[in-house]
């Protein structure tokens, strides 16, 4: 994860808005996270946040910086 925060700032891309994003819901129908995708110059990274946490950030204008520093955030390789 320092990799992928490091890359942001080396790319300024810290302040952009996180705008993609996909609600993780199983055959019950029943929310776990969500999953965010990070786009680069080089790679598209994806980050897990868990239920209840994915909450306030979906609700929220969250920044990729705001992201990569979540405690809950997890980078899926």
């Amino acid at each position: 994860m320092q990799q992928l925060i490091q890359l942001i700032e080396k790319e300024k891309l810290g302040n952009q808005l996180v705008s993609q994003h996909t609600l993780i819901i199983d055959e019950k129908q029943t929310v776990h996270g969500a999953l965010f995708l990070v786009k680069t110059v080089r790679k598209t990274f994806k980050i897990m946040v868990p239920a209840p946490f994915h909450d306030v950030l979906l609700k929220e204008k969250t920044t990729l910086s705001q992201l990569v520093k979540h405690p809950e955030a997890m980078l899926l390789s």
